[in-house]
């Protein structure tokens, strides 16, 4: 199979201001350079991996552990440190649902923003519309201002959009659980349907029963380093021990 990620030692470091007292020569040196003193945060540090077309691997960690800074450097929200990364097909993401819309746009108008911050195009959307207010069940909202919604309602809306104009490579984080039991099943079966497509996908959760239910292979991170990287059981296995589960 054809491989359609892979990356090289790729790593992510954020500065970060410290609080520590300003000695004279470092208020000198803020008034000379505008610079305060800062420490390294490495939020990834060489991740190495490779996904083959149309497989499913999970990316497991603890919260902070680096997951979402690797699905922003893969998607091209974030730019990485070092290292490098190759990404042969487009990118749908399924993360930070909601991110770009405008509240005081209607529902509608929201739609076609969101649609072209993921590379959609208009008429794309125009053949799906029909479908995402559906799925959505905003039927009678759509013309309605998103400052207006609740945030489960926006959250909605977004995955609609989404889940009717994925295409190319899947990255998903945590976005099965949108609205009540009865819209969650509704994502659930949406996205196994997605999968049945042949989509490859890279899935972070911390429901280990998806994981192993969805999952081939997993990448495990912890505080931004690679622990493993191979089949799910002995991945998740290594992480349930780490973490004591």
């Amino acid at each position: 199979m054809t491989t359609v990620i892979k990356t090289d030692k790729l790593s992510k470091c954020f500065k970060i201001g410290t609080r520590e007292r300003l000695t004279l020569f470092t208020s000198l040196r803020y008034k000379m350079t505008g610079t305060l003193p800062s420490k390294e945060l490495w939020a990834l540090k060489d991740i190495s991996f490779s996904v083959k077309k149309g497989e499913m691997i999970a990316v497991i960690g603890h919260n902070g552990a680096g997951k979402t800074t690797l699905f922003r450097i893969l998607s091209g929200i974030m730019k990485q440190t070092g290292g490098t990364f190759n990404v042969s097909e487009e990118i749908s993401c399924m993360f930070e649902l909601g991110l770009g819309f405008n509240l005081r746009f209607t529902a509608l108008e929201n739609v076609y923003l969101y649609g072209a911050l993921h590379g959609i195009t208009r008429k794309e959307i125009d053949k799906k519309m029909d479908s995402i207010v559906e799925f959505a069940e905003l039927g009678n909202f759509m013309g309605a201002k998103l400052g207006e919604f609740s945030s489960g309602m926006i959250a909605r809306l977004a995955f609609a959009t989404v889940i009717q104009t994925l295409k190319g490579i899947i990255l998903v984080d945590e976005v099965l659980s949108v609205g009540d039991i009865s819209f969650q099943k509704k994502c659930i079966n949406a996205f196994d349907k997605v999968l049945a497509e042949g989509h490859t996908v890279l899935f972070i959760s911390h429901g280990l029963g998806d994981v192993k239910k969805y999952c081939t292979n997993a990448l495990y991170i912890d505080h931004g380093t690679q622990m493993a990287f191979g089949p799910v059981d002995e991945v998740e296995g290594m992480y349930r021990h780490k973490m004591n589960l």
